[in-house]
């Protein structure tokens, strides 16, 4: 499917005679490495493209990619606003333009997610179900410091939710370290496989 979606991508860059691809052709395998991440049943997708850039969020994950849109709205005056869906089935997605306006209240996209605990070591959940633990350990020296991100999913988690943890830790590390360009390790432990009372 990430493959079809790619070539609808291309179509709409065609479609507008954008010359993305003329330029910056690697711009998309960038797009598709986040993809191969968020393009799971349920999951809506923010894209923007034009003539020297694209770039994609995943929706309803965590407010800081929620706020990618709008920031994104700001670039040039040419640029192509998308919402990629994703059904359930092996090919059903839906890519449909937007407006600039749309594209930047995306930012309200509902989500499901919110963490409780410290930053360094909290619990992760969707709407009123576990997800998982998040455990951030600063490693390396004081000059180049590593956090290690330890994530233990529950058992039997989506993979939009084993995604949302990954991301949910890798925001508490920029959130801790105050830096965007922190080093990170994920490192995932064995799930929890029995139901914990909240």
């Amino acid at each position: 499917m990430i493959q079809a979606i790619i070539e609808a991508m291309k179509q709409e860059i065609a479609k507008y005679k954008l010359e993305l691809l003329q330029h910056y052709p690697k711009d998309l395998e960038i797009d598709m490495a986040t993809l191969e991440r968020f393009a799971h049943p349920g999951m809506k997708i923010a894209w923007m493209v034009g003539d020297s850039h694209t770039h994609i969020a995943p929706l309803g994950v965590h407010q800081k990619l929620n706020e990618i849109p709008t920031y994104l709205t700001r670039l040039a005056n040419n640029d192509r606003f998308y919402v990629l869906s994703i059904g359930h089935g092996p090919a059903q997605f839906s890519l449909k333009e937007i407006t600039r306006d749309e594209f930047a209240a995306l930012v309200n996209t509902t989500i499901p997610y919110k963490s409780v605990g410290p930053v360094e070591a909290f619990w992760l959940y969707s709407n009123n179900a576990r997800v998982g633990t998040c455990v951030l350990t600063r490693e390396g020296t004081y000059e180049k410091p590593v956090y290690r991100i330890s994530l233990t999913p529950m058992g039997g988690i989506s993979k939009i939710d084993r995604e949302a943890l990954k991301e949910w830790g890798q925001q508490a590390v920029t959130s801790k370290s105050g830096s965007l360009f922190s080093y990170s390790q994920v490192e995932w432990l064995a799930s929890i496989d029995m139901p914990l009372a909240a």
